[in-house]
């Protein structure tokens, strides 16, 4: 017998099939192609990161950025200082937009009785007024840098077409440092549930910059915890897509098993290099975090709340108090071949060009954090149901599972791009 088990509150639509007499899962996307590496084909350069942050109305930022990433290092742009703080900036309130969703709307409402952001309001007004503190401030951020809220416009390759002033930044900067509190909430919040036990030995990836610094931008290696250390131009070396029969969305493997990227696995590779408070939390329950439970995602996204608006006060102090470069850096259009990645919320994201000496896409492959993360949520799945839910009555097995695949905060409409 089949059970299909529609999964609500996570981005897309999907479902998990358990096989009740077998005892097996089988995770089906639903979604529909949607084609965008195709689309930008033909397109010229500038055109790509407008067209790919559409890939998702939740991690535009990511998209874009990653976009550009990729673009600038096939011309072999080098960006300003204040360039790369601005996007810095950008990419934090990405996380902490995304974060804070996931966190308060998605995943731990069930934790507490609710189900979901409108009876959190009622029970736990105190929660919901964090959250939205925390959300208005993120998209304030976006709106002011990156022109709105939502697909950003002012970043450009080289750049931005526009910046925010002194006055605009110190108006971002008091906010954050506002925010402080609210931060710290989200922590003691996520960090009082009591998370299902389970325990399954996996790989955690994620890249790193060429600086010292927790990763975000201006990726250049993959790592693991297995002690992988490669380019991340050589990032389909590594990570192998395949296609499944009940899926739209490919799913990815290394050495034909699968592995996990997003917030547990940026701490389990970069723990040590969290910014303050962040960096004390962590230190709270580093050894819980130890523990192989994908379910921990949930705390690790708590602590990075707390470390990108750290990463955000870092950049905008460093903005006001050496000024905004609005200089575009001037490159040359050429034949030209590289991948870029950033990290996102949901862990590496991975864009790729093939230009022609005009600047026109002759092939693109992106590789989204959830596609990396759909094996692995399979086989953490079917060893959910080996062993917490062996003995579980239905309605529990169904529980135990749900959370466990919001716990990867899965984008599924990212996964069919």
């Amino acid at each position: 017998m089949n059970l299909p088990n529609y999964i609500a509150k996570i981005e897309g639509h999907g479902e998990l099939r358990v096989d009740l007499e077998t005892n097996t899962a089988k995770l089906h996307v639903l979604e529909g192609e949607r084609l965008f590496e195709g689309m930008i084909v033909g397109r010229r350069y500038d055109e790509t990161f407008w067209i790919t942050p559409r890939i998702c109305g939740v991690c535009p930022i990511a998209h874009n950025i990653a976009c550009l990433s990729a673009v600038e290092n096939a011309f072999g742009v080098q960006l300003s200082e204040s360039s790369i703080a601005l996007r810095k900036i950008m990419l934090s309130a990405q996380n902490l937009q995304s974060h804070v969703l996931h966190l308060y709307f998605l995943a731990l409402p069930e934790y507490l009785g609710a189900d979901g952001g409108i009876e959190i309001a009622k029970k736990h007004p105190v929660h919901f007024k964090a959250a939205v503190k925390l959300r208005d401030l993120s998209d304030r951020i976006a709106q002011t840098i990156g022109g709105r809220a939502v697909h950003p416009i002012t970043p450009t390759v080289g750049g931005f077409h526009k910046v925010p002033s002194k006055e605009e930044l110190k108006s971002l900067l008091k906010e954050v440092k506002s925010a402080k509190k609210e931060g710290e909430h989200t922590f003691n919040l996520a960090s009082s549930v009591e998370y299902p036990d389970l325990r399954r030995t996996t790989e955690y990836f994620t890249t790193i910059p060429e600086e010292r610094a927790y990763p975000s931008y201006l990726s250049s290696r993959i790592i693991s915890t297995k002690g992988l250390n490669q380019s991340i131009q050589n990032y389909t070396s590594v990570i192998k897509e395949t296609v499944k029969d009940y899926s739209t969305a490919k799913f990815g493997e290394h050495n034909s098993r699968g592995f996990m990227v997003g917030s547990l696995a940026r701490i389990k590779n970069s723990g040590n290099l969290l910014l303050p408070p962040a960096s004390e939390m962590y230190k709270k329950v580093e050894r819980l975090l130890e523990q192989h439970n994908p379910y921990l995602n949930n705390l690790a996204q708590a602590i990075e709340v707390n470390h990108f608006l750290a990463e955000a006060e870092k950049q905008l102090e460093f903005l006001v108090r050496n000024g905004v470069d609005d200089k575009i850096t001037e490159f040359t259009i050429r034949a030209s071949h590289a991948a870029g990645a950033i990290e996102a919320p949901r862990g590496t994201l991975y864009y790729e060009f093939e230009f022609d000496d005009a600047g026109l896409v002759i092939r693109s492959n992106i590789i989204t954090p959830t596609v990396q993360n759909l094996t692995n949520i399979e086989e953490d799945a079917n060893e959910v149901l080996r062993t917490i839910a062996k003995d579980k009555s239905l309605e529990e097995k169904r529980d135990l599972i749900e959370k466990l695949i919001r716990a990867y905060d899965p984008c599924l409409s990212c996964s069919t791009h």
